[in-house]
């Protein structure tokens, strides 16, 4: 990573949910690159520590945080955590998410089925309320949802995972409206068809190289939108 800075986002403090692989990772990644102060979080922070090494022997700013979306006193104490270091929080990235998959849409066991929209759903809005608490108190403030254009396309091999994201888009759209009336930008984005841990599946082996987006892309974008330059497009889903 390069250290390039962005006067529009040098300083910001920038919380980014699963933040140790994939999509999250380069979302982090690139953000510091920024100039951002990154709050990078995952169940185990100790899966962060590549990433902050990566950051920081770059010039960047990292600090790591234990952080179960699922969990809402894990994720009020790693915002509150945040909040005390820097007095602040002016983004929030909501990365993480889970898939699972079956042969026919009714085949996965419903405990697998909810844990999805558990992770997927509870854990977007759980961090997104501990953040919009102190961003009203601001005025200012900006929420990114990782979503996916399999919200608005039927997947029966990945029900859950489809379902949980319709779900996401339509609560992301009702924040963006509400939190525009206290100075927060809220917007989601779909990266596209990216080569990562979650992709690395037999259902993916078919399709061709020229679909795959590059993850850099969803980087770029969550800085532009980091930056303000967007803030129009409150309330949009944005494709990489």
């Amino acid at each position: 990573m390069t250290i390039t800075g962005d006067n529009r986002v040098q300083g910001q403090v920038a919380i980014v949910t699963g933040a140790n692989r994939g999509i999250g990772r380069q979302i982090a990644t690139d953000l510091a690159a920024a100039g951002a102060r990154v709050a990078a979080t995952a169940r185990n922070p100790d899966t962060l520590a590549a990433l902050k090494a990566e950051v920081e022997a770059a010039g960047g700013y990292c600090d790591c945080y234990a952080l179960d979306v699922t969990s809402e006193t894990s994720v009020v104490a790693a915002v509150d955590q945040v909040i005390a270091k820097h007095g602040r929080v002016d983004l929030l990235v909501n990365n993480a998410g889970i898939g699972a998959g079956a042969e026919y849409a009714w085949d996965l066991p419903v405990d697998d089925w909810w844990q999805v929209f558990e992770v997927n759903v509870r854990g977007v809005y759980l961090c997104s309320q501990a953040v919009m608490r102190r961003m009203a108190q601001q005025r200012s403030g900006r929420i990114i949802d990782v979503g996916s254009l399999v919200a608005a396309n039927p997947n029966p091999k990945a029900s859950s995972y489809a379902a949980s994201k319709a779900a996401l888009l339509r609560w992301n759209s009702c924040l963006a409206v509400s939190a525009a009336e206290v100075g927060v930008a809220v917007f989601a984005i779909s990266p596209g068809l990216v080569a990562t841990d979650m992709t690395d599946r037999p259902m993916f082996a078919d399709i061709p190289a020229d679909q795959w987006v590059p993850i850099e892309k969803s980087g770029e974008l969550v800085v532009a939108l980091a930056s303000g330059r967007a803030d129009s497009l409150n309330g949009r889903f944005i494709h990489a």
